[in-house]
């Protein structure tokens, strides 16, 4: 009988276990942009990420959970993508750094980019 429950309750732990994390492969929990690199997909979800970088907002494209963004920094453009955030061309933003992935087409927005840092955080700076 002992034994038994000791069965019972392993295979109790064991599969609670498994449905506390994504099975290798399984859609992430925060869907992320096609395209998207798996090796990054955890870190989408780090939404207390530093605020390492900043910038000067020139351009939005909204899609869906997570929105475009075309910064002016320093004297270089760039387009980073974070979850979706309400913000508008001439805002100044904070946002966390990220993986940058080369020649990314999005099928969300049907646009190619040369380059795209996907990021986990922005924030409006006031």
């Amino acid at each position: 009988m002992k034994t038994l429950l000791t069965f019972l309750a392993l295979t109790t732990l064991s599969l609670a276990s498994l449905a506390a994390e994504p099975a290798a492969g399984a859609p992430h929990p925060t869907p992320l942009p096609s395209g998207h690199p798996v090796a990054g997909a955890a870190d989408m979800s780090k939404a207390d990420a530093p605020l390492t970088k900043k910038g000067k907002v020139v351009s939005v494209v909204d899609a869906k959970q997570f929105t475009y963004i075309e910064l002016q920094d320093g004297k270089k453009t760039l387009w980073i993508v974070s979850p979706a955030i309400a913000v508008k061309a001439g805002n100044m933003i904070r946002y966390a750094d990220g993986e940058v992935m080369a020649k990314f087409h999005s099928k969300t927005v049907n646009r190619d980019f040369s380059n795209v840092l996907f990021t986990t955080r922005v924030v409006i700076d006031k």
